[in-house]
């Protein structure tokens, strides 16, 4: 027969389990797991509900008991999942509730640390974006000073709601660039849970939802006026830049940081050795692109290898924001929702729309998948009216054919 005090732990039964009774003498109620022999849920007076798991030491020989963590921080299969772990210690012959007071001796770092000392040396060297992992650290000083495994899912709950409240030039932060902060975050907690074998309780944050997808996008009319603009603007670095964006589709770092080993003026082609995707990519330059590659070529600084230059010696130029603005207001173009990397949206809209199959299309801006091209694609009015329009003459013309044959016309 079995104790009834034993059961196999789900949510819904964690979560009815009663609280001690008031004449009780003991401060938590226990019960155990069929599932993983030892693992315990302890139900205090408060309503919290603990994980524990009761062994016999290999050490000393007597009964001993180890914390695993709170539910619902740590899920049930999270719970097992550890308890087995910690009972394969045992029958090698550690005592895994030693091991962790012996270990705790030693403190963890804390965020910031494990961000300068752990994190960016490896991202430096794994990835391209590492400067903006940087930037984007700048916004998580609410949890620089909280030790690794001291960063639990409340702690991080609370820092998106802070997130939220953050502004930038007297305009609340976007969801998705608050996304990718948090995401950040995740990514240093997973890190710290392989390294560190503490508890990554990211995994019980969910980013936001994203429902401000960019639809903006300048049409073939807008993109041409936006070239006209760009080309008379005082910078030409800048100005045939933005230009070459528009005509290219190109990101924009990859197509800032090319050097002129990377171009072919003979043959007509910018060759990008490491992309986004990891695959190597040719932008192929028709005439237009290939004349504002020559006023660049008569703009070149002996020792400058980069095709746009910066300001400093031997470097390239940051991304022209502000030019791009300027160059929105000259031309009469509402700058509202449009950014630098809208020229790749606007490149890939007025290609597909105007029939350019999606595979062309794809490969010239370097997708790996095609459902990233498709989801590129805005369609304009026009186009939009023309797929109504033609799949109700379709529709009216098999009415037709039906009324036709039922009565025998």
């Amino acid at each position: 027969m079995s104790n009834r005090r034993t059961r196999h732990f789900t949510n819904a039964l964690i979560k009815s389990l009663p609280l001690p009774p008031p004449e009780s003498k003991s401060n938590c109620e226990q019960w155990s797991d069929t599932e993983v022999v030892g693992l315990k849920i302890l139900v205090g007076r408060t309503g919290n509900r603990t994980y524990l798991l009761r062994y016999q030491s290999p050490e000393t020989r007597r009964k001993s008991s180890i914390s695993i963590g709170r539910w619902p921080d740590l899920t049930i299969k999270e719970a097992r999942d550890r308890a087995r772990r910690l009972k394969v210690k045992i029958a090698d012959g550690i005592d895994p509730k030693i091991e962790r007071d012996n270990r705790e001796v030693v403190e963890l770092p804390d965020v910031f640390t494990f961000f300068h000392e752990t994190f960016l040396p490896w991202a430096k060297t794994s990835k391209k974006s590492w400067k903006d992992d940087e930037t984007r650290f700048l916004r998580c000083k609410p949890i620089y000073r909280i030790p690794m495994d001291k960063l639990s899912a409340h702690a991080i709950l609370k820092f998106q709601s802070h997130l939220a409240t953050e502004t930038y030039k007297g305009k609340l932060y976007t969801v998705a660039t608050n996304n990718r902060v948090l995401a950040l975050v995740k990514t240093l907690c997973s890190m710290s849970a392989r390294i560190l074998n503490t508890t990554n309780h990211a995994t019980k944050v969910p980013l936001k939802a994203e429902n401000s997808a960019r639809m903006r996008y300048l049409d073939v009319n807008e993109t041409a006026l936006l070239i006209k603009v760009a080309r008379t603007y005082y910078c030409k670095v800048k100005g045939n830049l933005i230009a070459l964006l528009w005509l290219s589709g190109a990101r924009l770092r990859e197509l800032m940081c090319r050097q002129w080993s990377d171009v072919d003026l003979t043959n007509r082609t910018i060759f990008i050795k490491s992309t986004k995707n990891g695959q190597a990519h040719f932008i192929h330059l028709s005439p237009l692109m290939l004349e504002l590659m020559l006023e660049l070529r008569a703009l070149k600084q002996p020792g400058n290898p980069y095709v746009f230059p910066g300001s400093r010696e031997g470097t390239h130029i940051s991304p022209p924001r502000k030019a791009f603005q300027l160059i929105l207001k000259q031309a009469g173009i509402d700058p509202d929702g449009l950014v630098l990397h809208s020229a790749r949206h606007s490149v890939a809209t007025n290609l597909l729309n105007r029939g350019l199959d999606i595979t062309t299309v794809q490969r010239m801006l370097n997708h790996a998948d095609m459902s990233s091209t498709l989801h590129y694609r805005k369609f304009d009015k026009q186009a939009l009216q023309l797929g109504s329009n033609t799949l109700s003459e379709l529709v009216e013309e098999a009415t037709l054919q039906l009324n036709h044959k039922r009565t025998g016309i």
